[in-house]
Parts: structure tokens; sequence; C-alpha cells
């Protein structure tokens, strides 16, 4: 079957398909679930996938799911990845399918990305027999969290059928609905966690020169901390140190033990990372030293940075061309200070992160992912499902 009649078919089951899509989403977002414990999120998308002709693994990297379409011959194979879980977030949009679950909220998309690699696996199933090669697609939980592409990684998600490409996408507010968002490169930061320990030697507040106060000492690492960027990093470089948290003391008179500094690092270059990390040994030992305190800094490097492949970009926008989309594309300038797990499939393979728009201001679909009053324009899900389905098509034959 030729590439237009694939496209021409993709267009017509996205089309008949829209409705139930949608459902699919609302379902979901009544539903939120956090980080890798998922009971009625997997229940639902296990559920539709035993409706299609795939191959299912279950619990690939602990709640991780696979589904796999073999093609009626052989070829390469090609991977999109959908994340499931959701945020801790008292949802305040008035829905009639607004969240169930009181404090968690499908603030970020994820209910859309899974009702649009649901939409994805129905209709590329249905085309099995007309394609050279093989779609995984990846349901994955705890982006959010722990990140669990590392762990499905591990588990063997990229492999058996080895994948040659991957593909991921995220619901993008900045972005007008029925555009992609596309960038070579750094896309998106890598993400860091800061914390910082502080004991010091509490006393009366009228005395203070018979205590340490932690307070004080945390106020000076936080001051010198905020030094870093503009005198070690190059001025070319992005990144960003945010102290978020500092938690000490109980009331107005007694000087504290001990004081606790929470912050997060992004930066999207090792050779920052590593600069910032040395900084942060240096400022917390040499001011702990001074003032008589005891600090321990713990740095946990998380997320990497999400790196865009070059060559993939320029297929994809290529294919896009093809197909008469070229409108849609939506050339993002800058890198996002935000991070994403999905940056562990980039480190294994070639792929790319595209942003899917979603602003729609006449439908008062303005507000930032993670927001109480984050919402989707729904329309976009039977465009996004038919694009990412020829572009997942396009790589069979790259």
């Amino acid at each position: 079957m030729s590439a237009k009649i694939l496209a021409e078919k993709i267009n017509k089951y996205t089309k008949e398909y829209k409705d139930e899509v949608i459902l699919i989403r609302r379902q979901l977002h009544q539903i939120p679930e956090i980080g890798d414990d998922l009971p009625k999120t997997r229940a639902l998308i296990l559920n539709e996938l035993k409706k299609y002709d795939v191959e299912i693994q279950e619990n690939v990297g602990n709640n991780g799911i696979v589904a796999i379409i073999r093609g009626g011959s052989e070829g390469k194979t090609v991977a999109y990845r959908a994340d499931m879980d959701a945020l801790l977030i008292l949802e305040q949009n008035d829905l009639e399918y607004k969240s169930m679950h009181e404090g968690k909220m499908h603030a970020c998309g994820h209910d859309a990305h899974v009702a649009i690699a649901l939409s994805i696996t129905k209709v590329l199933s249905l085309l099995k027999d007309d394609i050279k090669g093989n779609i995984k697609i990846i349901f994955q939980p705890a982006e959010e969290t722990s990140g669990g592409a590392f762990n499905m990684i591990n588990d063997g998600a990229l492999d058996n059928p080895k994948v040659d490409y991957i593909l991921g996408s995220h619901m993008w507010p900045s972005i007008e609905s029925g555009q992609l968002g596309l960038r070579s490169g750094p896309l998106m930061a890598g993400t860091d966690i800061l914390e910082i320990n502080i004991q010091g030697k509490g006393g009366h507040g009228g005395i203070p020169h018979n205590a340490i106060n932690p307070i004080v000492v945390g106020s000076k690492i936080i001051n010198e901390i905020e030094s870093i960027k503009n005198y070690f990093i190059n001025s070319s470089e992005r990144a960003v140190i945010s102290i978020c948290s500092i938690n000490s003391g109980t009331t107005n008179n007694v000087i504290p033990n001990t004081a606790t500094i929470l912050g997060t690092v992004r930066s999207f270059s090792k050779d920052t990372q590593e600069i910032i990390i040395d900084q942060l040994k240096k400022i917390t030992n040499n001011i702990s030293d001074i003032y008589g305190a005891k600090c321990e800094l713990i740095y946990k490097k998380n997320f990497p940075p999400t790196i865009n492949n070059e060559y993939v970009i320029d297929e994809i926008k290529k294919e896009l061309k093809n197909h008469g989309l070229e409108d849609c594309i939506n050339h993002v300038k800058e890198a996002s200070m935000g991070a994403e797990d999905f940056s562990y499939f980039l480190n294994q393979i070639p792929g790319a992160f595209i942003f899917i728009g979603t602003r729609n201001e006449s439908k008062n679909i303005t507000h930032e992912i993670h927001n109480p009053n984050f919402k989707v324009d729904e329309d976009v899900l039977e465009f996004a499902s038919a694009t990412l389905c020829k572009i997942l098509l396009a790589f069979l034959e790259k």
C-alpha cells in the first residue's frame, strides 16, 4: 500500500475515533493517580489494548506497559512513549469530568498523552498488514516523580525487538492548538535536587554569641549560591539554581539547632552541572567552617537534559511538509527550563520530543502545565494522533 493511501486511511480512522479518544481522555482525567501506583489507569489502558490486535507486555519496569504492533513484513522498529501519572494538585476547573480523586489532577496533560497513544495503537493495529516493521507503544509511570523511564529501559522496553527511533510528545499551552513545537538539540533542561542540612547549636535568642544560628548560616549559604551563576558559569550557558524551601525554628526567641534548605538545579551540560556541584561544596564547607556549624550537602543528579536528535527533527519537518502540514510547524526558539525523563530514552537511541500546541484563547485554554486550572483543547487529539501515526510510519523507512 502506498504512503498516500496509508495516510488517507489514517485520516479516516482518526476522524472516526475522535469522540472515542476524547471519552478515554476524560475517563483518565477523572482518575488521576500518582507516581508508580496507577491501578485504575493501568486497568483502563489494558482494557483498551485487549480490544486491539497487538502484543501486550505488562509490568515492564514495575508498572509500565508496552504494546507491540508487528507489521506484515520485517523492518525497523520505532517507538512512541506516553506517560501515565498525575500530580498532587487540587483541580480548580468546573468540568463534568473533573478529578474524582481529591488533591490529585492531570495538570500536565498525561491523560491526553495516553489517549493519543491508544488512538495511535488502534489505528496502526488496523493497518499492521501493510506496515513494514514494528511499532512499540510505551505507557510509562512515574514521570513526575522517580523517573519511570529509567526502570522501563532497564527492564527491556527498548529491546526485543530493538527500537531504532523513539518519539514522545507533550501538551504545550504556550503553543497554539494545531501546531507542533519542534527544536533540534536541547529542548528541556536536566534537573537535579539540592538539599543542605545545617547542624548548628541552639540557644536563647537574647544571647546569640553562645549559640550557632543555623538560620544565619543558611542565609549566608543562600547568598553565595546566588552568585554561582554570575561568576562561575559562562554567560552563554543557561542554568537555574532556585532555593525553594528553608525550614528552621518554631518560635521568635529560640535559636534552633538545625535548618534544612531545599532547591532545584537546571542545566543543559555536564560541565555546567559539575561547576555547580563544585561551587556548592566549596560554599557549604567554607561558610560552615567560618560559623562553626556542620553542613551536609546532598546533591541528587536527577533527570538528564532532553536533547533532540538533529536528524530526527529534520526528518519530522520533511514529513510534515510532505503531508502539507508545513504551516503547523512551530520552530521552538528557546529550550524550556522544565525537565522530562524522556531524556533517558534519548540517551539510548535517536529520537525527538515534540510539543503539541493546546493554547486556545477562544475556549479559555491558556493556563500553563502544573496549574490547577490547566485544560486541554480536545480538538488537538485527532490532529496529534493522525500526524504522529504518519511520522512513526515514515521512520520505519529511514
